[in-house]
């Protein structure tokens, strides 16, 4: 009898500490990878994620202005498409916003960069 009632109050406390799993946080980011003429647009939004293929066509990178470095690449869903780092900090030359410049083409259906103009973008560039 006492076993049986042994049993029956564990069973009630490990029932009552039996919890729904949390969500788990899901990946996010927006980001802009270069590898010599090649280029990758990822967006990953909720554990999702899509990306646009396309072709470097231009880099410049600058030491002292504002705009410290541009990159422009063309792909097939969204045309010739520019990122613009600019500096915050002159004086140490920190660079921390990566915005997405516009074009007519990113609100078209195929192309999912449309998707991050809102978003602060990072720059991978592994150009050596």
């Amino acid at each position: 009898m006492q076993q049986m009632l042994m049993t029956i109050v564990l069973s009630g406390l490990l029932a009552g500490c039996a919890q729904p799993q949390m969500e788990q946080p899901k990946a996010n980011g927006s980001y802009l990878v270069i590898e010599n003429s090649q280029a990758w647009a990822v967006l990953v939004a909720d554990g999702k994620r899509v990306e646009e293929r396309g072709t470097v066509v231009d880099v410049i990178k600058r030491q002292h202005a504002a705009v410290a470095a541009s990159y422009v690449i063309e792909t097939a869903n969204c045309g010739r498409v520019q990122w613009l780092t600019q500096r915050a900090d002159a004086a140490d030359g920190a660079t921390t916003l990566m915005l997405l410049h516009d074009n007519q083409q990113l609100g078209d259906a195929g192309c999912v960069i449309g998707e991050g103009l809102t978003r602060v973008w990072t720059v991978l560039d592994y150009s050596g």
